[in-house]
């Protein structure tokens, strides 16, 4: 029988193959994974589904970061949570009300992890959807409770049908964040030449040309204002072209180069046809 310990990384290349994966602990309490079942063992997997392993929580760090009892960060994909006060930056709004619920919903401690393409990210963190023990997604639901906006990032794109709906859900709502002043639609004119924007931002602009660079390609609203999408990105998007003369509304991080700004778009869901 192979037996595998687990002890601070999850991520183990060798369970990734389409048989049944069972958990439990040895003596010393450390989590032991195999695909044999033995006595009180948890089959967390099978040919039939992703994998998903049973983890407990040590704390929450913030509305869509977690810390488990191995030492483990986990960072829910699809996600984005406005930020919490903290010594290396200022709060966001709608950030504690965001870790308050997590830290609520996940008060017994104990929830599951499935992994998607990309297993870290350059914090190490690892990438993980995280469900409760009755199945439900908690990435969904913090963005149907308007906690949380919708931030998908390739390659991890398993559920984003789901993640997709369940904004569309609180935004037609007006729930958490889309009634909040914070995140309201800004116009392009209203951004200021010199000015860093902080925090997720919606913008309502009309994209004019198409600009090839080595590895990315730039949507320019104007001489001050892109959309940037790397190239190895672009293959999500049908037809770059049909945004053209279009008045579109494009959510994410404002970054600033000199006079100019610019906007990362990894995901077709970030830019919004008005």
């Amino acid at each position: 029988m192979r037996m595998i310990l687990v002890f601070i990384a999850l991520v183990i290349p060798v369970l990734c193959q389409a048989t049944p994966i069972y958990q439990s602990q040895n003596a010393q309490g450390q989590s032991v994974f195999s695909n044999q079942p033995s006595e009180n063992a948890t089959l967390i997997s099978s040919k039939s589904t992703p994998y998903r392993y049973r983890v407990t929580l040590k704390r929450v760090i913030d509305g869509d970061t977690i810390e488990l009892q191995s030492g483990q960060v986990v960072r829910l994909v699809g996600i984005n949570t406005p930020e919490v006060q903290s010594r290396y930056r200022d709060g966001e709004a709608g950030g504690e009300r965001a870790k308050k619920w997590l830290q609520k919903t996940l008060n017994k401690h104990t929830l599951l992890i499935e992994y998607d393409q990309q297993q870290q990210d350059k914090y190490d963190r690892f990438l993980a959807h995280c469900f409760l023990p009755d199945g439900r997604y908690l990435n969904a639901m913090l963005i149907e409770e308007g906690l949380a906006s919708l931030t998908l990032i390739p390659p991890n794109l398993r559920y984003s049908d789901q993640l997709i709906a369940a904004q569309n859900q609180a935004e037609q709502t007006k729930k958490g964040i889309w009634s909040l002043p914070d995140y309201r639609v800004k116009r392009l004119s209203e951004l200021k030449a010199g000015k860093n924007y902080r925090g997720w931002q919606r913008i309502k602009l009309k994209l004019k040309s198409i600009k090839q660079g080595k590895k990315t390609l730039f949507l320019e609203a104007d001489n001050h204002f892109r959309l940037a999408i790397k190239n190895k990105d672009s293959v999500y998007f049908a037809d770059l072209k049909s945004y053209l003369n279009q008045t579109v509304e494009v959510r994410g991080w404002i970054h600033r180069q000199g006079k100019q700004f610019y906007m990362n778009i990894r995901h077709p869901s970030a830019i919004i046809k008005q």
